[in-house]
């Protein structure tokens, strides 16, 4: 509601219209008739600026304006006529002054104490900028907070109607492919404001122009997942850049449970260029509104992919089957038929073919004319964390780590097809690639180490393994083992990591994760149970002298330097090792078995 809403007409004098108020100062000018009215109070009282909010229409009968009201003095005869004008004036510059400085849009003075309104209190109403409405007797306070609360109740009543309405335009345009672009321009445009729809890797879906810089991106979704890893209460309030920024959630599906771990993970964002501490409810409301419709709009791309998805999945069920089964020809054409249905999902991205029946120049075949493909392995492990991974999160988070421009180029969605798989904690992804354009770990874990970390908690580890290139389905079962043995060699310690088959020939340690946990866990512990018996026993260090004299090459000086031991005591140490275990230090077999189980254990 506006001020100028509040105003009588000629036509509103009749009793019809029995809230409607005469204007008796505008100071500011036609523009103040546009000031809205978020509310009404009315007042008596000579200080009125505690009850006062912004927006406010303040109603008051000017009680306080009479000479024996507010200080207790005695207006008797003694009192000359100039002294009461001048303590008069006094009392309206104050009361206005203290309106002026809530926030109030405006005073309603009532004409029925005096039967006018003081001149004094006009002129401070001009000298502040407040704009003064007349209260006249036969208007009733109470139907002028009426007035303006059943006023406000229709707003919204009509604010939400136009959300309905605009959502149903919105669904129209999304059938149309507008997308979320069209829903931030067509929600965002009435509230004045900049906004981005970010993944939680940073990616930019829709927003405001020009777009965020990489960097900036990528720190709000940092910092959006670390407080939902936290549990704080959203909107989650930030700077960035210098630029006060509030971010809103958009629950995924995945995001629906009760903290699973990689829940949070999938969700995306609204980075609103504001600080929202300042906003009333309504505000807030409609923001959570949107994020709501982004939502549903979000579902709507989901629903895209489910194609996809089910086409992975059955190409990884036939790869697995076909190995088992040595390669049957009968799985292999299966897999070529459920290849074909993948690559089909969109045959503009994997070279749409000309009136001469060559492909597209995106590059994504081989020199002989086959289609490339890799394979993706994610894990997202939670040892020692809340709970278990739920399969439909690994899934959208290894979809939302390859949609990035970074590790695919834009518009990737259509050229790659993402599955669960395993135990739930895994995910694979099928992905077509040009000869001079293949995913790197390199590029996904810049992408995925960049905001992830900030949303795992304590005992989550997110791996990935990335496939060569092959130029076959039939090579594709060879290309999941590289992707998922590559995944295995990436170092516990990291809290996200990515590995490719360049890490499987690095050194022969790196082949250590293949091996399975329960023989390394033997194999550490008869090798190495002599030595660690007898530092208990004795209270000695040969374990860590043989890790130093492993460290230091074999080298009898630097090790004795670094252990602070003369050489003839480092060689009795050695020589007890030896002795307990039966082996030979002098020799590359049994160093390598010592290093191995010493990095086992």
């Amino acid at each position: 509601m506006r001020l100028r809403d509040l105003l009588s007409s000629e036509e509103a004098q009749a009793p019809a219209d029995p809230c409607l108020l005469r204007l008796l100062r505008l100071p500011g000018g036609e523009r103040d008739l546009d000031r809205p009215v978020l509310g009404t109070v009315t007042i008596d009282l000579p200080d009125p600026g505690r009850f006062v909010s912004p927006g406010d229409l303040v109603l008051s009968g000017l009680a306080w304006h009479r000479p024996d009201a507010g200080a207790g003095q005695d207006a008797g005869a003694g009192q000359d006529a100039g002294a009461g004008q001048d303590a008069g004036a006094g009392r309206s510059d104050a009361f206005v002054r203290v309106l002026v400085e809530a926030g109030a849009v405006a005073l309603g003075a009532g004409e029925a104490q005096f039967g006018h309104i003081p001149e004094d209190l006009v002129e401070a109403c001009a000298r502040y900028g407040l704009p003064l409405l007349a209260v006249g007797v036969e208007v009733p306070f109470t139907s002028v907070t009426e007035y303006v609360a059943r006023g406000r109740t229709e707003e919204r009543i009509g604010g939400l109607a136009a959300l309905v309405d605009r959502h149903r335009r919105f669904s129209t345009q999304r059938q149309a492919g507008a997308g979320a672009e069209a829903l931030l321009e067509l929600l965002l445009a009435e509230l004045d404001l900049h906004a981005h729809i970010l993944s939680p890797t940073g990616r930019q879906i829709a927003g405001a122009q020009p777009p965020l810089p990489e960097k900036t991106a990528s720190a709000l979704a940092g910092r959006f997942l670390a407080a939902e890893r936290a549990g704080e209460r959203a909107p989650h309030r930030t700077v960035a850049r210098g630029t006060a920024f509030s971010l809103f959630p958009v629950r995924s599906g995945a995001g629906d449970g009760d903290c699973a771990p990689g829940a949070a993970l999938t969700d995306w964002l609204i980075a609103v260029e504001a600080d929202s501490a300042d906003w009333n409810d309504e505000r807030l409301d409609l923001l959570d509104r949107l994020a709501r419709l982004v939502s549903v709009e979000r579902g709507g791309r989901d629903t895209d992919r489910t194609m996809r998805r089910r086409a992975a999945e059955r190409l990884l069920a036939l790869v697995g089957s076909a190995a088992a089964a040595g390669e049957g020809g009968q799985a292999l054409f299966e897999e070529e038929e459920a290849a074909a249905r993948l690559a089909a999902g969109d045959a503009g991205a994997v070279g749409a073919a000309g009136s001469d029946g060559s492909h597209g120049s995106d590059g994504a075949t081989g020199s002989d004319g086959r289609l490339l493909w890799q394979a993706v392995s994610a894990r997202l492990d939670s040892k020692g964390a809340h709970g278990f991974p739920v399969a439909a999160s690994v899934r959208d988070l290894l979809e939302e780590v390859l949609l990035h421009p970074r590790c695919l180029g834009p518009d990737s969605g259509p050229r790659m097809a993402v599955t669960a798989a395993g135990d739930g904690a895994e995910a694979v992804a099928f992905v077509l690639v040009g000869a001079d354009a293949r995913l790197t770990p390199e590029a996904v874990v810049r992408v995925a180490g960049g905001s992830l970390p900030r949303g795992l908690r304590a005992g989550e580890r997110l791996a990935f393994g990335v496939s060569d290139p092959v130029g076959g389905v039939a090579e594709l079962r060879h290309a999941l083992a590289q992707a998922r043995n590559a995944r295995q060699v990436a170092a516990p310690s990291e809290q996200v990591a990515a590995r490719g088959p360049d890490d499987l020939a690095a050194h022969v340690m790196a082949l250590l994760p293949l091996i399975p946990a329960e023989v390394r866990r033997e194999f550490s512990r008869r090798l190495l149970a002599p030595l660690t018996d007898y530092d208990r026993r004795y209270r000695s260090d040969l374990v860590p002298t043989l890790r130093s004299f492993l460290e230091h090459d074999g080298s009898w000086a630097r090790c004795g330097e670094a252990l602070h031991l003369h050489v003839n005591s480092l060689r009795y140490r050695i020589s007890r090792i030896e002795a307990l275990t039966g082996r030979n230090l002098s020799r590359l077999e049994d160093k390598m078995d010592f290093a191995a189980a010493l990095q086992m254990g």
